[in-house]
């Protein structure tokens, strides 16, 4: 005997579904999620399985590529029958799987009986195959995630459009006096009218002055099907008497229909209505719209009842605006608080900005002196010497005091130049630069004092380097910083100054090296080496001149030609400071 394996989470579904083919002569046996399903089947393979899609535990989709992955259940026809899933990207998607079919729910019985017969021909004749091809896991995962993602969508929005309805319930005991947005206000309005009246059905059209047309935009005794066929069949302009509701905006008076099926203007829309009510909604000189109330009797609405709609309708009007005033109050305010918080951000910015330019100057003040009152305190002392010291040490007091003085102009020169780069008065004035040549002069002003030192000098240079986008002087001051620093800071061996090129943040850039045999740099120091004033423990423990402003200002330099500074360097080993420049748009002869 044929044996059935049924899939759904929903009991009536089931329940429903099993007497059907139990009817028909078929043994059933159900499952309420893919997972008991997988389980069942595998302890007791059936020779159908009807499985619906949206399911808790394991869905439809996923139940159908386990399935089609099992060597004992994929030869038995697998079948989809859901009310969910009803796109026809659904259906594409479990066909692909290598379900034999795609029903959607409801289906009339004779019709069910004969589609699975079908199936059963299609597999007994060989017509139906199983997929040679399972569908790969990241295309089953994007599909579907697309189809769940759109089927959760979809329910979002009936969730949405049943607490909307639940809401208006709620509402039918409240006043039209309450503030409350438009839509629900209306809504409300025409469930208390028909609940209060025991009229079947209303509607309410609003009146857009731009268009001079009517939409729908509430009714009850309608299902959503049903009434958002109507919004699409049932718009009116003003003055067209088809469907009267363009009339009675026009004339701005009441209109009543005794029986409706006698008259040329009614549209039928539901038979059975026999009479109608069409009142304006009119707020001072403004109309809203138009109400219609329908019901099944003729000769149903009286002068009392005219009189009675009118001022509903005038209450209404009045609701209506204070819901437009409402709802333009909100997004004021939704405005002015977003204006608020933007602003308080903005303040808060500043304010940190404010307290950080605080301790940047308390710092300075700090450092400056520090840094200028080594120098100075040494003058003094000299200054004494010069006048109560032995006549022939006068020369090394000078020589002395001359140092230190020109360690302060240094020192001074630099911040002046941290200050104007600070307040942006110094500009850098890119042009294509060949930075061998400039180098070549470097080597030519600073040669004597290398020989001096007795260090060597070499100067590895790449003739094939593009021209370097690059401000002449700024990048001379660079290059004359970094070339007096290996000096000082080198004792014996030697300076080598390179040129290149090099790959990085997926662009070339042009880079210029010196690299010295000098005693390196802690790893502690690389941290803070480019910040103003810092001096790492070598440069203080070998007594070379410096203010720790140098570096700094290579930085600034460089940042503003869009390049970048860097350095390698281990303790005893040595250091290499490279600078990284845009290349020019043509490159060097």
């Amino acid at each position: 005997m044929t044996k059935f394996m049924i899939v759904d989470d929903d009991a009536e579904n089931l329940y429903a579904l099993r007497v059907l083919l139990e009817e028909n002569g078929f043994v059933v046996e159900t499952a309420e999620n893919g997972q008991e399903a997988l389980d069942k089947a595998r302890a007791n393979p059936p020779n159908m399985i009807i499985s619906d899609v949206l399911m808790p535990v394991m869905d439809g989709f996923n139940l159908c590529r386990y399935w089609m992955q099992d060597e004992q259940l994929q030869t038995i026809p697998f079948v989809f029958y859901t009310a969910t899933y009803t796109d026809y990207k659904d259906q594409e998607f479990a066909l692909n799987l290598g379900a034999s079919r795609f029903i959607v729910k409801p289906t009339e019985p004779v019709e069910l009986v004969a589609i699975i017969e079908a199936v059963f021909a299609e597999w007994g004749d060989g017509r139906f195959t199983i997929p040679s091809h399972a569908i790969e896991e990241p295309v089953f995962i994007k599909e579907y995630n697309e189809r769940l993602i759109k089927k959760l969508e979809h329910k979002a929005l009936q969730l949405e459009k049943a607490n909307q309805r639940l809401k208006v319930l709620y509402q039918t005991s409240t006043d039209l006096a309450v503030v409350q947005p438009m839509d629900r206000l209306v809504s409300h309005m025409l469930q208390t009218v028909t609940e209060a009246m025991g009229y079947p059905t209303a509607n309410f059209f609003i009146f857009d002055a731009e268009d001079q047309q009517f939409s729908l935009i509430a009714a009850t005794g309608y299902t959503n099907e049903r009434f958002e066929e109507l919004q699409r069949l049932l718009v009116f302009r003003l003055g067209e008497e088809r469907g009267l509701v363009g009339l009675v905006g026009q004339t701005r008076q009441s209109l009543v229909q005794s029986e409706t099926h006698s008259d040329p203007r009614w549209i039928t829309i539901d038979p059975t209505l026999h009479s109608a009510l069409y009142v304006p909604v009119i707020y001072e000189d403004r109309l809203w719209g138009v109400i219609g109330l329908f019901s099944k009797e003729p000769n149903a609405f009286t002068a009392n009842n005219v009189r009675h709609m009118e001022t509903l309708a005038n209450n209404v009007a009045i609701a209506l605006e204070n819901a437009k005033l409402y709802e333009a109050q909100q997004r004021y305010t939704e405005k002015l608080e977003a204006l608020v918080a933007a602003r308080t951000a903005e303040l808060q910015a500043a304010l940190e900005q404010a307290q950080a330019a605080d301790r940047l100057k308390s710092q300075f003040v700090s450092d400056m002196n520090h840094e200028l009152r080594s120098p100075i305190s040494v003058v003094q002392l000299y200054l004494g010497l010069l006048s109560h010291g032995k006549s022939e040490n006068w020369e090394r007091y000078v020589a002395t005091i001359k140092r230190e003085a020109d360690r302060l102009q240094k020192m001074i020169e630099e911040l002046l130049d941290l200050s104007r780069m600070d307040l942006g008065k110094v500009a850098a004035n890119l042009e294509p630069i060949d930075l061998n040549f400039l180098i070549g002069n470097l080597i030519l002003d600073r040669a004597e004092l290398i020989s001096a030192k007795k260090l060597t000098l070499d100067f590895e240079s790449d003739r094939d380097i593009p021209l370097a986008l690059a401000d002449r002087q700024l990048l001379f001051q660079v290059l004359t910083n970094l070339l007096a620093n290996a000096i000082n800071y080198t004792s014996s061996g030697g300076i080598t100054l390179c040129t290149g090129t090099a790959v990085a943040d997926n662009q070339t850039w042009v880079t210029a090296s010196v690299i010295d045999t000098g005693p390196g740099i802690s790893d502690e120091d690389k941290e803070h080496l480019f910040e103003r004033f810092y001096r790492g423990e070598v440069g203080k423990e070998s007594g070379a001149p410096g203010s720790g402003l140098g570096l700094a200002i290579c930085k600034e330099i460089i940042n503003r030609h869009g390049g970048r500074i860097s350095v390698e360097s281990t303790a005893g080993s040595g250091s290499i400071f490279k600078i990284w420049l845009q290349p020019a748009t043509t490159t060097a002869e």
